[in-house]
């Protein structure tokens, strides 16, 4: 059930306030294919030059995702079955980037503004959880375990990114708050146990590598 206060919220971001450098910044802070690139660089950098705390970080980032991903926000998609502001209002405003590809060269291009389109018969609801705000806060939370104040600014950028997934039409605020909430305690109880399985296993099938580093999160 949506409450009043989720949908004024909603109709708060996700609002034309004629601003279109605005609306262009929440899409690109919405779309995973325009940032991939730069991700894949930086992880690629990373696994080079990060040493063993980066290369740990690095599977510890993947492998949460993964869990997260199949485990928990696909299945809780299907199960809960909420649908999203674009689905079910024809008020709301469907905003991303246009269609080029690579996406950075969309930045060229007008936005794809289309109007809310309401589903009828009701199709399966993939508004809760929000993928997009559960993995970026899985990320900020992987990163600060490793690299403590250095990787806490990560939070900030992982909540523009749900208010972005709100502000352009795919999930409401009460998503993006239950997404991220719940994102940084499974991903904590998620690190505590690799943290767990690396004490135990890693002396038995590396023991040169557990000799050098007997913690798994370590920040120096």
């Amino acid at each position: 059930m949506l409450s009043a206060l989720d949908q004024q919220l909603f109709f708060f971001f996700n609002a034309d306030r004629g601003w279109p450098w605005l609306d262009k910044a929440w899409a690109v802070l919405s779309s995973l294919d325009f940032w991939m690139p730069f991700l894949v660089l930086a992880g690629l950098l990373i696994a080079w030059r990060g040493g063993f705390r980066g290369r740990a970080m690095l599977a510890c980032l993947l492998l949460s995702i993964g869990i997260m991903e199949g485990g928990i926000i696909n299945p809780l998609k299907k199960t809960i079955d909420r649908h999203r502001p674009l689905d079910s209002l024809a008020e709301a405003r469907y905003v991303k980037l246009g269609p080029a590809e690579p996406k950075i060269l969309a930045l060229a291009q007008p936005l794809d503004i289309r109007p809310g389109d309401p589903i009828d018969p009701p199709d399966v609801g993939k508004s809760l959880p929000s993928g997009h705000t559960s993995n970026m806060f899985c990320f900020a939370t992987v990163v600060t375990a490793f690299y403590r104040w250095r990787g806490a600014w990560l939070y900030m950028a992982a909540a523009l990114v749900g208010l972005s997934r709100v502000a352009t039409g795919s999930h409401w605020p009460t998503d993006v708050v239950v997404s991220a909430i719940g994102s940084v305690l499974v991903t904590s109880l998620l690190l505590a146990v690799y943290s767990w399985l690396w004490r135990k296993l890693a002396p038995r099938l590396v023991p040169v590598l557990a000799a050098r580093h007997p913690r798994l999160i370590t920040t120096a």
